[in-house]
């Protein structure tokens, strides 16, 4: 699915469109709509931080594994600006998670409480140095720094490997005991999704 907005091209892929369609239509409680809303206000971030580095975005791809932004000014910045704009949706989130905490308390509408333990979900996890992540982008901008292409792309490979290995044994045993708490375990397997998909298509 492509589109045209302020002169910046989207693609969405179908398969994102049809899943985010049946997630809003199946949910009852509101806790998916907050999800989706961490996750447009994350990417929001990225965006709102390309803008003041004086980016010029001209494509941005979403598809279920990860949000592609193309710019062309990307090679000629320095290590500051990129580590903002890579951090900067996880910055939104924790922001947006400690305000919506603070309405919450106040008003005790439990949207405002979903919508706070989204963010603050959606921050740790982006905090992780995984393939696609943005902590995993983090590490790629430090280690591009001192080592060639090859040794980056093993070194968060295999970072990538070793952080999702004891994850996928804790949710599967967390699985195990509680016996519906199925969230970590789909949170492993769409990052290892992921990080196949990078070993792919590098």
């Amino acid at each position: 699915m492509n589109f045209k907005i302020a002169n910046v091209q989207f693609t969405l892929s179908y398969p994102l469109v049809a899943g985010i369609t049946l997630i809003l239509v199946c949910d009852t409680t509101g806790i998916a709509l907050c999800s989706l809303l961490a996750c447009f206000c994350h990417e929001m971030g990225h965006i709102s931080a390309m803008k003041l580095t004086s980016t010029k975005i001209t494509e941005i791809h979403i598809s279920i594994f990860e949000v592609g932004i193309v710019d062309i000014s990307q090679k000629s910045r320095g290590i500051i600006a990129e580590m903002t704009i890579t951090l900067s949706g996880i910055f939104v989130n924790f922001l947006l998670s400690f305000l919506s905490l603070i309405v919450y308390n106040k008003s005790r509408v439990s949207l405002f409480g979903y919508f706070a333990t989204a963010n603050l979900t959606l921050g740790l996890f982006n905090l992780l140095p995984i393939e696609t992540l943005d902590g995993g982008n983090a590490l790629k901008l430090i280690l591009q720094r001192n080592f060639t292409d090859r040794t980056v792309y093993i070194v968060t490979l295999v970072v990538s490997l070793l952080l999702i290995i004891p994850l996928g044994y804790f949710s599967y045993t967390s699985l195990m005991h509680s016996r519906y708490n199925f969230t970590m375990l789909f949170a492993t397997l769409y990052l290892t999704g992921a990080v196949i998909f990078k070993m792919i298509v590098p």
